[in-house]
């Protein structure tokens, strides 16, 4: 390959891109679970649209509606790229096996901080989440995301990709 043609996905953007593929795995397995046990698998879009939409928002009985799978879509998403970023600061040049197994390790910080410290105090409605579910799911995310990222950081991308927003 023609190095002038191809360029080495910045590590950014290779962590955003791994945050999004961690999030859609980890809203697919949580909205699984709640979808099996739990009667539905709008829940956990409910409950992160609740972050900025209020508590009324919340599971049960609300109801599902598109402004509500929008809004959670959008929050989890965002926030999947912001821990993709810190799955990829912290996974830094390892390899793929490495990098997911760090990442599993971030995902299970990135569990406590959330619903350990943060959730009981500013959101409530989080609590009905199952906690060994959620776990499993938050380990999911963080080594989807590493060894996503330690794949994308080493691939090359084709010239026609913008690499110039680097400085």
């Amino acid at each position: 390959m023609d190095s002038a043609k191809h360029r080495e996905f910045d590590a950014p953007i290779a962590a955003c891109i791994a945050g999004a593929v961690a999030g859609a795995a980890y809203l697919a397995a949580q909205g699984g679970t709640a979808a099996l046990f739990h009667g539905g698998m709008a829940e956990p879009l409910q409950r992160i649209a609740a972050i900025l939409m209020g508590p009324n928002t919340a599971p049960p009985p609300t109801e599902f509606t598109a402004t509500v799978a929008g809004m959670g879509l959008m929050i989890h998403f965002a926030l999947a790229a912001v821990f993709g970023r810190i799955v990829g600061a912290v996974a830094g040049t390892r390899t793929v096996g490495a990098s997911a197994l760090v990442g599993a390790l971030v995902g299970a910080g990135i569990y406590a901080a959330n619903f350990l410290v943060i959730a009981p105090v500013a959101f409530p409605w989080f609590e009905q989440s199952p906690s060994m579910t959620t776990l499993l799911n938050h380990l999911l995310f963080g080594a989807v995301a590493g060894g996503v990222f330690a794949s994308l950081r080493n691939a090359r991308t084709p010239s026609f990709v913008s690499t110039s927003a680097r400085r």
